[in-house]
């Protein structure tokens, strides 16, 4: 005999977090529900179940959008950072994701997270270099930076 539950986390080999599933009546009884990993699935559980994964849909496709406008804006532009180097184009320091973020928010006048800032390498040279810029798991921008000396 089973009984339906509604996880409340992931639990190996039985299903992933707000997962309608059936286990055994032991098994809920004993330990899915004791551990707080479990509730036990009413129709009125589950219809707000319902109702919270369409609205966290919707809420990741409104965020998906405003990432692909926001990718369309920034991609293909350019941006200067300037730093102190040596005589040979060595930084006397590397360039930062938070620099670059900054630099991007001042000329572009886009405000972007200093985490979304991936670059290949470190920058510790004066050069143009790309950038990517990870707005969300699926869309990335490609930025120029180019590291100038303070003149």
């Amino acid at each position: 005999m089973d009984r339906k539950v509604i996880l409340l986390a992931d639990v190996k080999g039985v299903g992933h977090k707000n997962d309608v599933v059936s286990v055994s009546v032991g098994y809920a009884a004993n330990y899915l529900l004791p551990q707080r990993l479990a509730i036990e699935a009413t129709s009125e559980r589950i219809a707000a179940l319902s109702k919270h994964k369409t609205a966290v849909s919707q809420e990741k496709d409104v965020a998906l959008a405003r990432a692909q406008d926001l990718a369309a804006k920034l991609t293909g532009q350019s941006v200067t950072v300037r730093a102190k180097a040596t005589p040979q184009g060595r930084l006397y320091g590397g360039i930062t994701p938070d620099e670059i973020a900054a630099a991007i928010g001042s000329q572009l006048g886009v405000a972007v997270e200093k985490r979304t800032v991936s670059t290949d390498e470190p920058i510790k040279a004066l050069g143009v270099y790309a950038v990517a810029l990870k707005l969300n798991p699926q869309v990335t921008a490609l930025v120029s930076v180019t590291v100038a000396e303070i003149v």
